[in-house]
């Protein structure tokens, strides 16, 4: 019967057990071989469940990537919000700069994913939204100061766009090692972009 509970475990509770599952099998595959290694059958492996059980949850390949890139991305915001929580303004930009590089830097699974979105056409998309995302809390909460007038609005709104956009940009290039430097210059080089960002 549909529901109907086994050792005390709600099918619910089994079926978002099985779910969490085939995430994390999805996470350690592109840790080992890359977004591109991702399939139903490398997830389903990884995971010792069956087909039946993936469909279960996702529709597709691509809908499991996604909730992987949903569940990165909306972390990452809520860790960026707890480090600023209580801080003065003129300190949390390079706060939430380092809870980004370190929140990578931690988790090579993630670390993958960040680099190899703009290959899959679901995770770029992805990516982007997150820069929209992210464009709003810096413009609205990290950046000094509060413009007054729709010009000087619009104008924050643009420079934050564009030191949310390079700094992924950058971060993705210096995990990739396409660029020199360590974690505390690629830090400092974002929080000079953020100081104009904040000017602008």
């Amino acid at each position: 019967m549909a529901g109907r509970s086994y050792g005390g475990v709600s099918a619910a509770d089994r079926v978002a057990t099985r779910r969490a599952s085939l995430l994390e099998s999805c996470r350690a595959v592109i840790g080992r071989e890359g977004v591109g290694a991702v399939t139903v059958e490398a997830v389903c492996a990884d995971s010792a469940l069956g087909k039946r059980y993936f469909y279960e949850s996702f529709p597709t390949r691509d809908d499991l990537l996604l909730a992987v890139a949903d569940e990165f991305y909306t972390g990452l915001l809520d860790r960026m919000r707890a480090t600023i929580d209580g801080v003065a303004e003129a300190e949390r930009a390079p706060l939430v700069v380092e809870a980004l590089v370190e929140s990578l830097r931690s988790d090579e699974r993630l670390a993958r994913l960040y680099v190899e979105s703009p290959a899959t056409p679901v995770l770029a998309a992805r990516r982007h939204l997150a820069i929209d995302e992210y464009t709003r809390f810096v413009a609205a909460e990290v950046l000094p100061g509060a413009p007054r007038g729709r010009r000087a609005k619009a104008r924050r709104l643009l420079a934050t766009r564009l030191l949310v956009a390079g700094t992924t940009e950058l971060v993705a290039d210096w995990l990739a090692g396409e660029v020199e430097g360590d974690v505390t210059d690629v830090i400092a080089a974002i929080g000079a972009l953020g100081a104009a960002a904040a000017i602008a």
